[in-house]
């Protein structure tokens, strides 16, 4: 310790970024100070009141520090540091996952892809979006309005000139316009990629011009065709800005911030407003902030979130106390332009900011009450559902059972197990339902409970201590008449119907009285969206077998020997679907070329809620 308060003395009074190491010489925070000495020796004065703080010193034997002209450059090199060290004390952003980035890819025809992974490649990136499904839907919009090309070729002036790349399905839909045979410019494309890219920054009444136009001039020369694709997508434009609200008149870009804070966890909500309209909001968590006050946090996730966007609006709305010009400096060095920080205290700003703060306060309050749910002990779960139902025994082995169809089709059960409160997904099965070509949710359910215990009778199977059915009274009724044919009267079986989340058992109309709070609840709860999602997961599977055998029957080139590898390769639909071209063809032994064509066929036939499922089994 001499020699760390020999450091110490010598600290300067200069303003600089300053690094406390452990004694494995390992970084553990990074700050920045307008003066050195007197921020780094508040450290070790010992009157630190933060227990975190105070954890933290006594693990710091190095300090280090770099002098910098400003405070300004020193918040930039002190970015710098957090991001590529992530020291373990910093406030962290990320919340230990990697949020989606749409990313302008640098290359001579870029690409605009979605991508978790920021890297210093020139690439352009925008976000971090925190809903993939949000994302994803800007992204489908964009390559609906603008040509843009989709594959993974890289096209360089050589490439383009051999001729080497074959024009796509893509091109011949008008998805595209062909640079991969140089029949457009690179300066062409690039003014279309500009286009595109003030589009992501919400600006679409720019957009919406230029495709008016366009639209006019095709019509003028008697082009309907290239004049109807344009008033297709002016009007898909139309129809996404409906669904944005008017939050002001004055039609410029600015994002809002709302803060909610309480012990060591802090919510961000930032509403992006572009043009006026909110078209985008978006949930951070703030972790390890100590007992930091909401102005300390809220000039964390300036720094953090600003030093990792491309785009950066002209006003930002927070409350922000102090260092408001430290932090207008560091914006306007980013975006290469004066940008203001504001805090209002009245009119429709403040109203912005109040809305904010509100919604922060609620997702941290949804935050809290998922983790206080989580820390429930599974036994204890299993004791309060006992009580709940009046059961001899505690119910230590639950079987629950679902049903999955679309409109009759495809009808299959799944039956999950908990043991203890916890998940058994060893013996999880699955259920192809038999003889029945129509949507009938009672048959279906009594056919699995037939199989399923009739089997348990003949091989001497272990038998639950509950039976949890996927549904209200029908369900309930259709499975405790089998188990009453089979004998098994004195086994338990409740229902739980999917719209109030009542608890039925047979006998009794009325539903019985568990509170919505309730750890027994929230067991049950957890058993149905188990047996819910193994059910959905395999119906999806046998949907997509069947849809990759006939619509892949309609591809020229994919013959039954084709197909027959792709079976063997992918068990579903949207698992291929999430995989590249590149990797489908190492998988499947098919030319990348013909993956390619495949791929593009199968985007352009797949039924749109289709689409949507896979997008959201994905993101699941």
């Amino acid at each position: 310790m001499d020699e760390l308060q020999k450091k110490l003395s010598q600290l300067p009074r200069k303003p600089g970024v300053y690094i406390f190491r452990d004694e494995e010489g390992k970084i553990i925070y990074v700050g920045k100070a307008q003066v050195l000495k007197n921020r780094v020796l508040s450290y070790f004065r010992g009157d630190v009141t933060d227990p975190k703080v105070a954890v933290m010193i006594s693990h710091v034997r190095h300090v280090e520090w770099i002098i910098t002209d400003s405070e300004t450059e020193a918040l930039l090199m002190e970015n710098n540091f957090i991001k590529e060290y992530t020291p373990r004390y910093n406030v962290r952003l990320k919340d230990d996952k990697s949020f989606p980035f749409i990313r302008v890819t640098h290359e001579p025809f870029p690409r605009i892809i979605l991508t978790r992974r920021v890297e210093k490649d020139g690439s352009r990136y925008y976000g971090p979006y925190t809903d993939v499904k949000h994302t994803r839907k800007l992204l489908h919009l964009l390559h609906q309005t603008f040509p843009i090309r989709t594959c993974r070729y890289r096209l360089d002036a050589k490439t383009i000139q051999s001729k080497k790349i074959q024009l796509c399905l893509e091109y011949h839909l008008q998805n595209c316009d062909g640079p991969c045979q140089g029949l457009i410019s690179e300066e062409a494309y690039q003014t279309i990629i500009e286009q595109a890219i003030r589009f992501i920054e919400g600006h679409t009444t720019e957009t919406l011009k230029k495709l008016e136009a366009h639209m006019q001039e095709a019509a003028q020369k008697q082009e309907f065709e290239k004049a109807a694709r344009y008033r297709d997508q002016i009007k898909a434009i139309q129809k996404s800005i409906q669904r944005q609200n008017i939050v002001h008149t004055d039609f410029e870009d600015r994002d809002v911030i709302g803060l909610a804070a309480v012990e060591d966890t802090a919510v961000v909500v930032l509403f992006r407003v572009r043009e006026g309209r909110l078209i985008s909001q978006e949930k951070f968590i703030l972790k390890q902030t100590g007992n930091r006050t909401r102005n300390e946090l809220t000039k964390e996730f300036l720094r953090s979130y600003y030093s990792e966007t491309a785009f950066i609006p002209q006003e930002v709305i927070c409350e922000l106390d102090d260092e408001k010009e430290l932090f207008e400096d560091f914006l306007r060095k980013k975006a290469g332009r004066r940008v203001y920080i504001v805090t209002p205290e009245r009119g429709d700003k403040a109203r912005l900011l109040t809305l904010a703060r509100k919604n922060a306060d609620m997702m941290l309050k949804d935050l809290l009450l998922s983790r206080e749910k989580g820390n429930i002990q599974p036994g204890k779960m299993v004791l309060a559902l006992q009580e709940a139902l009046n059961l001899s025994v505690p119910p230590m082995r639950i079987e629950g059972f679902d049903i999955s169809n679309i409109q009759g089709t495809h009808i299959v059960a799944s039956c999950v197990v908990f043991d203890n409160g916890r998940p058994k997904k060893s013996e999880y099965r699955k259920f192809i339902i038999k003889d029945l070509d129509h949507p009938d949710d009672f048959a279906a359910m009594a056919q699995v409970i037939r199989r399923t215990y009739i089997r348990k009778l003949e091989e001497k199977g272990k038998l639950p201590d509950l039976i949890l059915i996927d549904g209200g009274k029908g369900q309930l009724n259709a499975a405790k008449n089998v188990l009453d044919e089979l004998g098994l009267y004195a086994l338990p079986i409740i229902g739980l119907a999917k719209r109030l989340e009542d608890v039925f058992i047979p006998g009794y109309a009325n539903p019985q009285n568990i509170p919505k709070t309730s750890p027994a609840l929230y067991l049950l709860r957890q058993i149905r969206d188990e047996a819910h999602r193994f059910a959905i997961t395999f119906h999806r599977h046998r949907r997509d077998k069947a849809m990759i055998k006939s619509i892949l029957d309609e591809i020229p080139g994919i013959g039954p020997k084709r197909q027959e590898k792709i079976y063997n390769a992918y068990p579903s639909l949207d698992e291929m679907m999430q995989d590249s071209e590149k990797k489908i063809a190492e998988k499947t032994g098919i030319s990348v070329t013909l993956v390619s064509t495949m791929l593009t066929y199968l985007r352009q036939h797949i039924p749109q809620e289709i689409a949507k499922e896979i997008s959201d089994t994905h993101k699941k």
